[in-house]
């Protein structure tokens, strides 16, 4: 059975995004996907549906791969990012790398993809199952913190209760008791 995997494809062109989609098939997955090729239909995309991951054109007429990234990261959006070019050299694709793109691949070299995907869709559940246990941790402490400083509080007032009562005792001839 073929992994249903949800694709959002940054291309202009029809025949490069099909030769994509082959190649996610060849190697067991089901993509459901999307193409778009402006900043407009990206966002819309965005605002639709969640991704799985993202495949995307470096150079397109009028919009490309690092422009792409920027809208998806402020989103805060943690979608695994892969450039997918005919022609980027060593210093763009550094540099994209650097801009928070997971991998790149040349077209020339889809047979990468698959191994790709398959890391990037791992080191996403890692990095989402990390947030959720810093968010639960996050939440543990905010409780303990809670519980101390409601410990704190009563202890404080049981200091206070004890002078009143010993001051009371005193007044009334009695000797003071509690300490």
């Amino acid at each position: 059975m073929k992994i249903p995997i949800r694709v959002l494809i940054i291309e202009d062109s029809e025949d490069d995004k099909e030769l994509m989609l082959d190649e996610l098939r060849q190697g067991g997955y089901n993509p459901e996907y999307l193409r778009v090729d402006t900043s407009e239909a990206l966002i819309g995309a965005l605002d639709k549906q969640i991704w799985d991951i993202i495949l995307s054109d470096y150079s397109m007429p009028d919009f490309d791969g690092l422009m792409a990234l920027q809208i998806v990261k402020k989103r805060g959006l943690d979608i695994p990012f892969i450039i997918i070019s005919g022609t980027i050299g060593e210093d763009v694709a550094v540099t994209a790398m650097k801009s928070g793109v997971h991998d790149y691949i040349l077209k020339g070299n889809l047979k990468r993809l698959v191994p790709a995907v398959e890391r990037e869709l791992k080191d996403a559940e890692v990095r989402r199952q990390r947030q959720k246990a810093e968010v639960a941790l996050k939440k543990k402490v905010d409780e303990l913190e809670n519980l101390n400083s409601y410990f704190v509080d009563r202890e404080l007032k049981m200091v206070e209760l004890k002078k009143e009562i010993n001051e009371l005792l005193k007044k009334s001839g009695g000797t003071a008791k509690y300490r």
